[in-house]
């Protein structure tokens, strides 16, 4: 792969670091949830400009029906996952979340021929194992329902989805190109939504404006280094290193608004970095489709 899977899995470790602070950020928020998405993506769409701008590149219509499924579906995810939050608890919504790399570890297979090494299933299960651990351990709030819990799964199979086609999309475009105009699409997508469910495209007001700008600038740089990651490593890699991020994300929360990590939570995620410490060395072998 061009790069080298190494500078992909740098890539894909940076952006769960990077996407870790998404969480903190959402909590901090006052104004309404989808209006917030709206205002984070027209954000990150004008960083993502600024920087095709600062390499002398630009958007083209071809670059946008290339993007427009991968739009489309970001943009579908995001509002499933304000859904899914809203009507189920956050440790049965990360732990759904959590199953993505199975799921993608057959796609990786079946559409890009990918075979990881054998080990790297048994440190994955260890991985999950952590997520579960730390998560059932947490301070969680929030009732469950089965109907919030079938929403986190049509979350987590958007975003399984998401990576498939943004793969598939990195082998015709640069991450840069594509990144701005998944966001213009993705944008376009959420709008109907926020004016049925809140009636209008509230503005933001007061620090609202600074914790938009901190989402489009650090975890829209994740999702733009993820993007990146896509076009050095394979599809089943990117997808276990975000294990990591249930394993950071309280991190910043214990350290930006306060929230309190267990014993046992620390337990289960120390389990989940130690095991995608081995992952990411594992090699993964890609056989071309005939």
């Amino acid at each position: 792969m061009r790069g080298g899977p190494g500078l992909g899995r740098g890539a894909a470790v940076l952006s769960v670091a990077l996407l870790g602070l998404g969480p903190s950020i959402v909590k901090l928020v006052d104004m309404a949830e989808m209006a917030f998405v709206f205002w984070r993506l027209i954000a990150a769409a004008v960083i993502y400009a600024l920087v095709l701008l600062a390499v002398g590149s630009r958007v083209t219509w071809e670059d946008l029906r290339r993007s427009a499924l991968g739009g489309v579906v970001f943009g579908v995810n995001l509002i499933f996952f304000i859904f899914a939050m809203r009507r189920t608890s956050a440790v049965n919504a990360v732990i759904i979340a959590a199953l993505q790399p199975a799921v993608l570890l057959v796609a990786g297979s079946r559409l890009f021929g990918e075979r990881p090494h054998r080990s790297v299933y048994g440190w994955s299960i260890l991985a999950f194992a952590g997520v579960v651990l730390a998560m059932v351990s947490a301070d969680a709030s929030g009732a469950a329902t089965r109907w919030g819990d079938f929403l986190a799964l049509i979350t987590m199979l958007l975003f399984s989805a998401y990576y498939v086609i943004s793969k598939r999309a990195r082998a015709e475009m640069d991450s840069s190109t594509y990144q701005l105009a998944l966001t213009l699409v993705s944008t376009a997508t959420v709008v109907p939504f926020v004016l049925v469910f809140e009636g209008s495209v509230a503005v933001p007001g007061g620090d609202d404006w600074w914790l938009v700008m901190a989402m489009a600038a650090v975890p829209g740089t994740g999702h733009l280094l993820t993007n990146f990651a896509h076009g050095h490593a394979s599809l089943s890699m990117v997808s276990l290193i975000n294990l990591g991020y249930p394993a950071i994300a309280p991190l910043y929360a214990w350290w930006l608004v306060g929230e309190k990590i267990g014993g046992m939570q620390a337990v289960g995620m120390g389990l989940v970095m130690v095991a995608l410490s081995f992952v990411v060395t594992r090699p993964v072998e890609v056989i071309a489709h005939p």
